[in-house]
């Protein structure tokens, strides 16, 4: 299911809410393969860690809510400058002592 902008921001927000914790302690990122990036670059614990991702639209679309959380709450994140067509999904998880940012 494809989300708009608004709908991932909410999501997000009340995904924070929560779980608990400041803004700074999640890590808002985008990736064409968000299972991936999660469980083996970033390595969250599928079982214990809080972690969600969405699919938007478009890469400009998942760049938007990224700069929001990144830029204006805090959150921890690489930008994500350039992706294609395929690069359309943004995940957050909650960081822990185990996951790699």
């Amino acid at each position: 299911m494809v989300f708009s902008v608004q709908q991932i921001k909410y999501e997000f927000l009340a995904y924070i809410k929560e779980f608990g914790g400041d803004f700074e302690d999640y890590f808002v990122g985008i990736s064409s393969d968000p299972k991936k990036a999660l469980f083996e670059d970033h390595c969250v614990d599928k079982e214990k860690d809080p972690w969600l991702y969405k699919q938007a639209l478009t890469f400009s679309a998942v760049q938007t809510v990224q700069n929001y959380f990144l830029d204006r709450l805090g959150t921890d994140g690489l930008i994500v400058k350039m992706g294609d067509e395929n690069t359309d999904c943004i995940y957050i998880y909650k960081k822990s002592s185990e996951t790699n940012p």
